[in-house]
């Protein structure tokens, strides 16, 4: 019994390692930027922690990853090992789609703190 798990393992952990490297969100204003510009940015920052990760992302990962790892080798060890690279992506997925949520929240709140916004 040999279990080819290089190439997804590889995956997975290439895809946590980048989702942990997020340097935080820097709004693009067109034109000058006003004196309250760095309180309100760490104030909207601060307000965007608020949308937390639910989780979901890696037991859905890990289901799927658990059935095509059994499907593909037909053992329980190639479902243990399918269970862990597809919890491992799913989560790295789920922790992108939380800071691209954030980084919408710190768009929002500058604009609405009156700050011209662009990107």
């Amino acid at each position: 019994m040999r279990i080819s798990i290089n190439t997804p393992l590889l995956l997975g952990l290439g895809l946590s390692l980048a989702a942990c490297a997020e340097t935080p969100y820097e709004p693009i204003v067109d034109g000058q930027v006003s004196r309250n510009y760095h309180a309100d940015l760490n104030a909207c920052r601060q307000i965007s922690t608020q949308k937390q990760s639910t989780g979901n992302g890696a037991t859905a990962g890990a289901v799927i990853g658990g059935v095509i790892g059994g499907l593909e080798d037909e053992s329980v060890g190639g479902a243990v090992v399918g269970a862990a690279v597809g919890g491992l992506i799913g989560s790295a997925e789920e922790n992108a789609e939380i800071d691209d949520a954030r980084d919408r929240i710190v768009f929002n709140c500058m604009r609405g703190r009156g700050h011209n916004v662009v990107g």
